[in-house]
């Protein structure tokens, strides 16, 4: 029987940083397996346009730079995995990938695991990595069982619109995904329809300009205290109607939708005008929630009270569950809000991490992965140990409330939201590698500007602390652009004078 440190389960991002921190942290015989037969994976196998809606500068991993000139563009699926196979490479990854193998179950062995392979081979690690993902398994409402007479699918089987062309069609969900497809859609089909149960998330560009929208996604702003996102939303929405633009005024309009006590942050971004744009120029028209299926599915109620008649096909984009059924039956569906940081069981500790398990807000999920990874990889060679046992409980608990308190129904509904400026720092805190930003303001003003008026990705959190690589982080910051004096910088500067007379 083989055996291994660690077994790291899906080459897609989560999976290919957390294998490089292993081997940079000295773990040689470390393995991943890939149940496909290349790495990147759900992004690989997704819809034929899909376009990432974090900038390449935002998405990137934090000592592997994205090139120059690359700053404000968006990677399409082809783009994002040729930068992890490049950064594979770099760091020597590749050599520890297998491809094609896919994990059956996952046993309790002692104090490790043991692993029982498709294809009957058996194998021993001391510590697993969960890094499959969350759009596996899709998530369907009831009624989705009623559509006896009508072609439907979830968004996870969709490639392209080009069945649809002159056809009539109901997009279920409003997410990223569902919006960037709604635009496709109505494109080519005779009419399209989109049913929100609620707000779609709040809607911003990717683009403000030349400039990519979320490098305003800073800690100037996102470092203020999170009750002034009501006041923030109000200064958006104001300049959006001013800019009297019928995209804009659209966007507008559906973020008006948006309920909770901090506005925009009460909830997560939807960053691309893909739904606004649809409704503007391809005639989309937003509907309530589906209450009642009639014919089959031919004729749908939704919550304002109308029929919708004819429907040729839904397509739900109404997300997915986690679900990893490898795990022990107690395991398969951890509830992100109960795992320590969204990654670690409190019973298993350090034996076992999904890594990717929580969704930022705003910013990419891609830096959450990477500090993720590096925490692992320091507890699993013995350079940092976890709290204690009451510590991490009482950690659980008091992020559950905060994101309760702070997105409501979203923090009930997504059970991985996470706040993305608090979230990095709270791991940067655990791993001792906080932003030198007191000192910069003073020795390197030039270098303090970019860590706050730039995008708050990953390398900043290289500077100092385990894992630090102080002179590639430095040449990196000082690539990175910093966010223009618009009306979003304009936001936050009142923000911090008004809480600085407050106070």
């Amino acid at each position: 029987m083989s055996s291994y440190s660690c077994v790291v389960v899906g080459a897609g991002p989560g999976g290919i940083v957390a294998t490089k921190e292993l081997i940079e942290h000295g773990l040689s015989d470390v393995v991943c397996f890939e149940r496909s037969h290349s790495l990147g994976g759900i992004f690989a196998g997704s819809y034929d346009s899909l376009t990432l809606t974090s900038s390449s500068v935002f998405s990137m991993f934090s000592d592997h730079w994205i090139g120059d000139g690359k700053e404000h563009h968006f990677w399409s699926k082809d783009e994002v995995v040729a930068y992890w196979r490049e950064y594979a490479t770099r760091f020597g990854v590749l050599d520890h990938l297998r491809f094609d193998v896919d994990v059956m179950r996952a046993h309790r062995d002692g104090h490790g695991w043991r692993l029982d392979l498709a294809g009957g081979e058996t194998i021993h690690c001391q510590r697993l990595v969960v890094a499959t993902g969350n759009n596996r398994f899709a998530n369907l409402p009831d009624w989705a069982s009623r559509l006896t007479e009508v072609e439907w699918m979830h968004s996870k089987d969709y490639r392209n619109p080009r069945s649809l062309a002159g056809r009539r069609v109901l997009v279920v969900g409003g997410g990223e995904s569902a919006a960037d497809i709604t635009l496709e859609i109505a494109r080519v089909a005779q009419r399209t329809w989109v049913s929100l149960r609620r707000a779609p998330g709040w809607i911003l560009p990717r683009h403000r300009g030349s400039m990519a929208a979320d490098i305003a996604t800073h800690r100037g702003l996102y470092g203020l205290p999170r009750d002034f996102g009501s006041t923030l939303s109000e200064l958006i929405l104001a300049h959006e109607q001013l800019e009297n633009d019928p995209v804009n005024t659209a966007a507008a309009v559906l973020n008006r939708r948006i309920s909770g006590p901090y506005g925009i942050w009460s909830t997560f971004g939807t960053k691309n005008f893909s739904l606004p744009e649809a409704i503007v120029h391809h005639g989309c028209q937003v509907i309530g929630e589906i209450t009642d299926v009639d014919h089959g599915g031919r004729r749908l109620c939704h919550s304002d009270g109308l029929w919708l008649d004819d429907i040729d096909l839904v397509l739900f984009c109404t997300g997915y569950r986690g679900h990893t059924p490898f795990l022990p039956a107690p395991l398969q569906d951890a509830d992100p809000r109960r795992l320590f940081k969204h990654m670690l069981d409190p019973d298993e500790g350090s034996s076992l991490a999904w890594i990717g398990a929580a969704r930022p807000g705003f910013g990419s999920q891609f830096p959450i992965m990477e500090m993720q990874a590096r925490y692992f990889a320091l507890l699993t060679s013995g350079k940092l140990r976890l709290p204690e046992q009451d510590v991490i409980r009482t950690t659980i608990d008091a992020d559950a409330a905060s994101y309760l308190s702070q997105f409501g129904h979203n923090a009930e509904r997504m059970r991985n939201l996470v706040d993305y400026h608090n979230y990095m720092d709270s791991m940067a805190n655990l791993i001792g590698c906080e932003p030198p930003l007191l000192r910069s303001f003073f020795l390197e003003p030039r270098l303090w500007l970019r860590m706050v008026y730039g995008p708050t990705q990953a390398t900043q959190f290289r500077l100092r602390g385990p894992g630090s690589k102080p002179q590639e982080a430095r040449a990196i910051l000082n690539k990175i652009p910093v966010c223009r004096f618009n009306h979003v910088v304009k936001a936050g500067l009142r923000g911090r004078l008004r809480y600085l007379l407050w106070r």
